[in-house]
């Protein structure tokens, strides 16, 4: 059998993962402009492939690092997207190389989590990964929004407006209140302000009356609905004149669009619900790359505890343990236990749904790889429900 090497490629390498890309996702690109992004630095670095004997290019993936927003904190969170196999080498276990060997590399590097987004769940259960839960795609007649209650002002964003180190600290302020939202980098948000005069792209931010800017809204009108790439906010004062503001459009347009946070409950405003649409707009997948780290930062219940959770990751050897978690104080300590006793015997997959907040524990525990033996009331505790979400893609 041909001995495959899985490793980060080569930046000629590189233009054949491309190439795959662009044959398995018909992305239409041009070969010049991608050499171009290749030798400016635009495009490679954290892409790894599958390479034969004859140096050929059989599978490759993009492993991106990003920061990540968890109960609070920013962590390490490795993205996942690109994932391209030549159609002659499939079925031989490339993915699954380049898999295993990127695992080791990032888990080396510090990564807590991993997230992606799925051509298919089962696939990536494969690896490690499990649907974390969804968020409410919500479309809504822009008229009731006139309604909401505005005791501030809107006020646009161009080029070269002083406001930018304002909404970043906005947007940073309301992505902490969400588990799973990126900490975005200054090269995402010089893509995010890009606003030209005559381009698609609006963004508008709202001050309260005091003139503190407390929430921004990026959109584009399509037709005759408002599209909301980015809105946040600071508390729900500014939360409804942002939205107030939004229906001013009223007459330009019909409906407004977008994937809320939890925080937004439309159907508390807009009094008519036949006029509410919602759809699931599910938030990806993701895995622990380290447990121990992620038991570590996760918040923890007020007072002081302790609990025991067994582990079970066929796929990242390093996880497979009994932690033992003890807090109070303020202080946390997780230690490899001894004993494979536990209150809670849990697969890696149902741990990512637990640790992320997707479910209430007990309908987790009803999942064929869960099993409680004891100390429910703490384990309920310290595995609740949490505020998801995420907005950028990779």
């Amino acid at each position: 059998m041909e001995k495959i090497e899985y490793r980060l490629v080569t930046p000629e390498e590189e233009l054949h993962v491309a190439r795959l890309q662009d044959m398995v996702f018909s992305l239409n690109w041009d070969e010049k402009q991608i050499r171009e992004k290749i030798e400016k630095g635009e495009r490679g670095g954290h892409t790894y492939g599958a390479i034969g004997t004859n140096g050929r290019v059989l599978a490759g993936m993009e492993v991106i690092p990003f920061t990540m927003w968890f109960d609070g904190q920013r962590v390490p969170m490795y993205g996942v997207g690109g994932v391209a196999s030549a159609p002659e080498s499939r079925r031989q276990g490339n993915i699954r190389g380049i898999f295993r060997k990127a695992f080791e590399d990032i888990y080396e590097k510090g990564a807590v989590f991993s997230h992606l987004y799925p051509f298919s769940h089962d696939y990536y259960r494969k690896f490690g990964y499990e649907q974390c839960g969804w968020a409410k795609a919500y479309t809504l007649p822009i008229a009731p929004g006139r309604k909401l209650p505005n005791g501030g002002s809107a006020h646009e964003f161009l080029q070269g407006d002083s406001a930018r180190e304002a909404l970043v600290a906005v947007y940073e302020a309301f992505a902490s209140r969400h588990t799973m939202m990126i900490s975005r980098t200054q090269k995402r948000w010089d893509e995010v302000f890009a606003i030209s005069l005559f381009g698609a792209d609006r963004l508008y931010y709202w001050k309260d009356a005091k003139g503190a800017i407390k929430a921004w809204v990026k959109f584009k009108r399509n037709n005759e609905k408002i599209q909301i790439q980015d809105i946040v906010w600071l508390d729900p004062e500014s939360m409804l004149g942002m939205l107030q503001f939004i229906g001013m459009f009223e007459g330009a347009a019909e409906k407004m669009a977008f994937t809320a946070s939890p925080e937004f409950v439309a159907e508390i405003y807009w009094n008519n619900v036949y006029d509410v649409a919602m759809e699931a707009a599910w938030l990806g997948m993701a895995r622990v790359v380290n447990v121990k780290r992620a038991l570590e930062l996760m918040r923890k219940p007020e007072g002081d505890g302790a609990f025991t959770v067994k582990v079970d990751d066929d796929f990242a050897p390093w996880n497979r343990h009994t932690y033992a978690i003890e807090f109070g104080g303020g202080k946390c300590s997780v230690a490899i236990a001894e004993t494979a006793d536990a209150d809670i015997e849990t697969t890696e997959r149902a741990l990512a749904q637990m640790i992320f907040g997707a479910y209430p524990l007990e309908r987790i525990a009803a999942r064929a790889d869960v099993r409680i033996n004891g100390n429910l009331s703490m384990l309920q505790k310290a595995f609740p429900t949490k505020n998801l979400l995420i907005t950028d893609f990779f």
